[in-house]
């Protein structure tokens, strides 16, 4: 069962923009997109992150570098690391419903960790039943999906976050996380330094984070907008 973990200040009157981060693993919103939620936040943008599995040691450090970043809600889980499967995507579905994002950012079904690949496909298929009109009275349609790097680098990512300014902030929280960062000889820690770097000679700046970008499928006349009027 999801826990919901209120950090921020929920908004009222009209809907606003914002992000959910969804995650197969506590550290992977930070290794992710630490410095992008950041960025947001910064600029008024509410985020939201959810975690597929968790313990209460890895729970309680998400939610402290939760706080770091400025994220909104957390919700956490309790599942072992590599309990990824369908069963979590009705509670998925009803994250997408109580966030109503913009955007969702979660992994890359390019990466290499199944877990990882497993929850792109899980959040694929939410973000999809979350908009049917025929299935929730309170459907809601997530316009973009971005799809972040942990340890498998995009090959030709679309988009570039300049995280400049928010990077030093995105390590705090990182460490954050320390039942993680002795792994590997601090692998976690030393590798989203090194990526952040190679990202910003990349983007024309001192650090970024790279996202592929992928809109949701359309299945039908299942929507509360069914087409567009025009592509610009």
């Amino acid at each position: 069962m999801i826990r919901q973990i209120l950090l921020g200040e929920r908004m009222t009157g009209p809907p606003q923009d914002s992000i959910l981060v969804i995650v197969a693993h506590p550290d992977d919103e930070c290794l992710g997109a630490g410095g992008t939620i950041r960025r947001h936040v910064d600029q008024g943008v509410s985020v939201d992150v959810l975690a597929l599995t968790g313990n209460d040691t890895r729970n309680r450090e998400m939610r402290a570098a939760c706080r770091l970043l400025g994220v909104r809600e957390v919700y956490t889980n309790t599942r072992d690391d590599f309990a990824v499967d369908w069963s979590l995507g009705k509670e998925i579905v009803q994250t997408i419903l109580k966030s109503r994002p913009s955007a969702v950012i979660t992994h890359s079904g390019d990466d290499y960790n199944r877990n990882h690949v497993q929850c792109a496909q899980l959040v694929a298929d939410a973000i999809e039943w979350a908009s049917h009109t025929t299935t929730f009275e309170n459907a809601y349609r997530v316009n973009r999906i971005y799809g972040m790097e942990i340890n498998s680098l995009h090959s030709q990512p679309h988009v570039l976050m300049d995280v400049s300014e928010s990077f030093s902030t995105a390590v705090s929280a990182l460490k954050e996380h320390k039942s993680q960062l002795t792994k590997a000889d601090a692998f976690y820690l030393r590798f989203y330094d090194a990526r952040t770097r190679l990202r910003g000679i990349q983007a024309g700046c001192e650090r970024a984070e790279a996202f592929t970008l992928s809109l949701p499928t359309h299945a039908g006349p299942f929507y509360t907008m069914n087409a567009v009027k025009t592509l610009i």
